[in-house]
């Protein structure tokens, strides 16, 4: 077989640590089934992971993309990596979908901006306004349940929740010139700004870019590889094997998982991989696409889809950008300690996150996005820049399914089946109003709305393995573990059966961490051989 998109210009060849290999080249280390195989190593699985590992379970992390180089950046990731179809049945199909965040060690938080929001309460509970037939939208758990692992990644992330939550009038020290004139233009409107939360260690950062779409190379930017996976990589019960893609899951016996079939991606080298406990990690594409890939005996149509639920329920979120110019002396944009420099948002909105005039009742986030390009910020005038964000209703008709084509591995295409809904399409136009509004106020003026094309796919991926109580409207329960199996989890965005409104990277983050902790007590419980030291409430 001829593998394409293998990143070797790209691919760091040092290992991350003495646990790190690439490609499947020992044959030693899978004799014996791990006591937990992680699938991903991105915002959900490296969490996971590191909980198991600081546990004592014999802990295997199975990441398809490579440790990447610290030349390499998003664009360079994303011209590698294999696109899906993305459209539906009525408009057609283009080949150009994007089923990642990113396809590299450390998923898309290597090249994310760090934006780090806690869900509100009205995110895990929307029923009092939206309702979405046969696809309840209420969470199985509620902020107060997340809390506590909120506080423990913020803590590790280096995120300034307190900074966020406390109301001011008087700017921070932490805005770029942008956001400055941003926070007056929102005062002005009554609006009350807050300051992005975002995971960067401020004592490290020295305002180098933009800070979104290139690897940060000061530790300052909190990616999952420099503040999880590197001071894990040494420790003798992980194996972190990169370049290694998860084909399906298997079974030799009803409601139980055994084994993992996997590729390298280098060399085309298939073996089955024997684990007592499967987490999936992948991101919501990802994830229900393994799923459906995993057609057993007890599961004919992919494992956990017996009511036709694996890959439905997809949300992308809503998004567009607004942009107009202040007049600025070239000079003082220079003469700032931050000016246009990262991070990449400084200032946030959540004035309009509810808002009766808006369809629906529900608004959105509008926050400073500055330009990935440097190229486009060197003109007269100063720019401002801002997106808004809003969840979309959930629909079963949104989905992921397998095309009968195949893609360069041999595998079932992608396609990302997705219409957006009408009432959504009209709480965007409303929000991009509120953001063009809010931009005139700041003294922006040739303002322009700018298409961000989400339903091409997109970094903010949710609900495709719903939880809930009920079998017949989710694919798992509450602890995260798939209803008709009792050892395969799933700790990403397929979880959320409501997107929620804001980046969702913190709350997936959070939500693995709380679920590892249920796994590792019920290994606990169930395992006499290993002992276990005592883990937080």
């Amino acid at each position: 077989m001829t593998m394409i998109y293998p990143l070797e210009q790209y691919a760091d060849d040092r290992p991350l640590g003495t646990s790190h290999e690439r490609g499947l080249r020992s044959k030693t280390i899978f004799d014996d089934p791990f006591d937990v195989v992680i699938i991903g190593s991105g915002a959900a699985g490296a969490f996971a992971a590191d909980t198991f590992v600081r546990a004592g379970l014999r802990s295997l992390v199975l990441e398809e993309g490579a440790r990447l180089k610290t030349i390499a950046n998003n664009a360079d990731v994303d011209r590698q990596a294999e696109h899906a179809l993305a459209g539906n049945s009525e408009k057609g199909w283009n080949p150009r979908g994007w089923p990642w965040s990113t396809r590299n060690l450390g998923g898309g938080t290597v090249f994310y901006g760090g934006a780090s929001f806690r869900y509100t309460d009205f995110d895990f509970d929307p029923s009092e306004r939206i309702y979405v037939e046969g696809l309840p939208v209420k969470w199985p758990i509620n902020a107060s349940d997340l809390a506590p692992y909120y506080s423990e990644i913020e803590s590790i992330l280096s995120i300034d929740h307190a900074g966020f939550e406390c109301r001011r009038r008087q700017a921070p020290n932490t805005l770029s010139l942008p956001a400055e004139h941003l926070w007056e233009g929102a005062l002005r409107l009554g609006l009350s700004p807050r300051p992005t939360p975002v995971a960067i260690d401020r004592s490290r950062c020295d305002h180098c870019s933009l800070c979104i779409a290139a690897q940060c190379t000061r530790g300052a930017k909190r990616d999952v590889v420099t503040s999880v996976l590197g001071p894990l990589a040494n420790m003798p019960n992980l194996v972190l094997l990169t370049g290694v893609k998860a084909l399906a899951i298997t079974q030799e016996k009803c409601h139980h998982a055994t084994e993992v079939r996997c590729m390298d991606t280098a060399t085309g080298q298939i073996r089955t991989i024997r684990g007592h406990r499967f987490v999936l990690a992948c991101n919501a594409i990802q994830t229900a696409a393994l799923l459906l890939r995993s057609i057993t005996p007890h599961a004919p149509t992919g494992l956990g889809n017996e009511h036709d639920l694996v890959g439905r329920g997809l949300c992308m979120k809503l998004s567009e950008y607004s942009q107009g110019v202040v007049h600025a002396a070239r000079q003082r944009i220079d003469d700032h300690p931050i000016g246009y420099r990262g991070p990449f948002s400084t200032v946030c909105a959540l004035d309009h996150y509810l808002d009766e005039r808006c369809p629906t009742g529900v608004g959105g986030l509008i926050y400073e996005a500055k330009h990935d390009d440097w190229s486009l910020l060197q003109g007269d005038g100063l720019v401002l820049r801002v997106e808004t964000v809003l969840a979309d209703h959930p629909s079963l008709g949104n989905r992921i399914r397998l095309s009968s084509n195949t893609d360069s591995w041999g595998l079932p295409r992608l396609m990302i089946d997705y219409t957006t809904n009408q009432k959504d399409l009209a709480r965007l136009a409303y929000m991009v109003e509120r953001s063009a509004d809010w931009l005139k106020a700041s003294g922006a003026r040739d303002i322009q709305p700018e298409a961000s094309n989400f339903t091409m796919g997109s970094t903010h991926l949710h609900g495709t393995c719903r939880a809930g109580d009920d079998s017949r409207t989710s694919v798992v329960d509450r602890d995260g573990k798939l209803h008709s199996l009792d050892n395969v989890y799933v700790v990403d965005g397929s979880y959320m059966p409501y997107p929620g409104g804001l980046n969702p990277t913190l709350t997936i983050q959070a939500n693995a961490l709380r679920i590892a902790r249920q796994i590792v007590r019920d290994a606990g419980h169930t395992s006499a051989s290993r002992t276990l030291r005592p883990l937080p409430n």
